[in-house]
């Protein structure tokens, strides 16, 4: 299975963090990029050209991947982009994810809020955690059938699954 393209063209807007990780599992007792297991792509970065493309293929153990920046001042978190994806062969779609346009090439985005989040969770009543965008993405991933497990270490799949058989939409 050949494996997605992403192309993200930036607007105006600059970024203390851009990042796209390789997501392998979830840590649930962690917000932000730590609680999404995985390794980040060498080539995606705040200080990166405007116009960059990327061959995701890196880790081949990625159930998902996931797009995230946090911008310069003046910030405002609704700003942020974040965009979660899965490998889906002869998908391609270009979406605007703030001023990021972005084209994924057998890949489609994976719509996700904080509905997963069960309100008994012992952090969802903590700010940090509750409007962590990348943590309501680990709950979507937990909902899906995604093994919780400690620690920010890349991992394989922790699912039992075969990359790219596991459908998170």
């Amino acid at each position: 299975m050949k494996p997605p393209i992403i192309r993200i063209e930036r607007g105006e807007r600059r970024y203390h963090y851009l990042w796209l990780k390789y997501v392998t599992g979830i840590d649930l007792a962690q917000h932000c990029a730590r609680s999404l297991h995985g390794p980040y792509s060498r080539d995606v970065q705040q200080d990166g050209p405007r116009d960059l493309t990327v061959t995701l293929d890196a880790n081949r153990y990625a159930l998902a991947y996931y797009l995230c920046g946090v911008t310069t001042g003046p910030y405002r978190w609704e700003d942020n982009p974040h965009l979660a994806f899965e490998r889906a062969p002869g998908y391609n779609v270009v979406i605007q994810v703030k001023d990021l346009q972005v084209t994924l090439t057998d890949a489609r985005p994976i719509p996700f809020t904080s509905r997963h989040v069960p309100p008994d969770d012992p952090n969802a009543g903590d700010k940090a955690f509750a409007t962590c965008r990348n943590w309501q993405f680990a709950h979507h991933l937990r909902a899906a059938g995604v093994v919780t497990i400690p620690g920010e270490r890349p991992r394989g799949l922790g699912t039992g699954s075969v990359p790219g058989q596991m459908t998170l939409m």
